[in-house]
């Protein structure tokens, strides 16, 4: 009997522990940190409201989280990662802005090309000849009409229509 009465006690005793536990830790989070600057500029801390008007008031709530190693890595990953994506979206764009003026210059040639194709008869081009020198010949009807379709092709696929 006196083994189940002292069994009894260590329980009750376990119990009421664990709830002062539990009730110190609720409070805990509950408790109000005063931040302040006295007169000759230090910064103090504590618990205890403050004398005068010049105080934040933090919640043991909203206190800064400790991270552990393996957190920082990943967000140390994430923000690299980030920062990888913004370089190569800066680059795209630079690209696409290169690429449109390549394009605009490119339609333009080809639109220049179809205008004297069809408005001149003669059209001469510059070749080299076989001893280096650069002589002059006209174009023949096909080669024409050839240069005519890649301008053509060329003014489809550079210029908006």
């Amino acid at each position: 009997m006196r083994i189940k009465k002292l069994s009894f006690t260590a329980t009750i005793l376990t119990g009421a522990l664990l709830t002062s536990a539990v009730v110190n830790c609720v409070n805990a989070k509950e408790i109000a940190i005063y931040r302040w600057v006295d007169k000759n500029n230090i910064v103090h801390f504590s618990q205890n409201l403050p004398k005068g008007d010049e105080y934040r008031e933090f919640s043991t709530i909203s206190s800064y989280k400790a991270l552990s190693k393996v957190e920082r890595q990943l967000i140390a990953e994430q923000e690299t990662a980030e920062q990888e994506v913004a370089v190569q979206e800066k680059n795209q764009d630079n690209v696409i802005a290169q690429n449109k003026a390549t394009y605009e210059k490119n339609c333009k040639a080809a639109r220049l090309n179809i205008k004297m194709l069809n408005s001149l008869n003669e059209i001469h081009i510059n070749e080299e000849k076989s001893d280096g020198s650069i002589g002059s010949r006209p174009l023949t009807a096909p080669e024409k009409a050839d240069k005519l379709a890649l301008s053509e092709k060329h003014e489809n696929l550079y210029c908006n229509k």
